[in-house]
């Protein structure tokens, strides 16, 4: 385990993070909709990845309709299937999982939201550089997927499983 996790987040099991794929823009309306993702302005699928803490794949989602919520994509990939009690997870903001987590017995570490604040505090500042710095490994492992052009253009969406 890299000495940073080693010494801030030992307990972490897992960091996830969703990224999208542009697809051919389906002739149905209705299947348009569902693939069209506001983030990216586009036809989209989504897969989630799972990494350990020293850079390892550990989890790779089925793909689903890009305009799927990042905790509706985690629920539905069954990762939570794969988790012990006393696990940690990982995760971007977008992942509002921690009572789904915590009805199994495990723990959500994601930066916190400024709510009603200005600014954050001390402490809370360096808690999210933390976590930004250990979750910067699986943003490296979906850049290197998409940097080696393992999906090369526009995928064809007749081709894709989408549930």
């Amino acid at each position: 385990m890299p000495p940073a996790f080693r010494m801030h987040f030992k307990d972490v099991r897992t960091i996830v993070d969703c990224t999208e794929f542009a697809i051919q823009k389906p002739s149905s309306p209705e299947e348009q909709q569902m693939t069209f993702s506001h983030y990216k302005n586009a036809n989209t699928i989504k897969g989630m990845i799972g990494i350990t803490p020293n850079g390892a794949i550990s989890f790779i989602s089925e793909l689903y309709c890009g305009i799927i919520s990042d905790k509706q994509f985690f629920i539905e990939s069954k990762l939570m299937d794969l988790l012990e009690p006393n696990d940690v997870v990982m995760a971007d903001k977008g992942f509002l999982i921690a009572n789904e987590l915590e009805n199994i017995g495990c723990k959500l570490l994601c930066p916190i939201f400024l709510r009603d604040k200005i600014q954050f505090n001390i402490l809370e500042m360096v808690s999210n550089c933390q976590l930004s710095n250990g979750r910067v490994i699986v943003e490296r492992a979906i850049g290197r997927i998409k940097q080696y052009k393992y999906f090369e253009g526009a995928l064809p969406y007749t081709e894709a499983s989408i549930m």
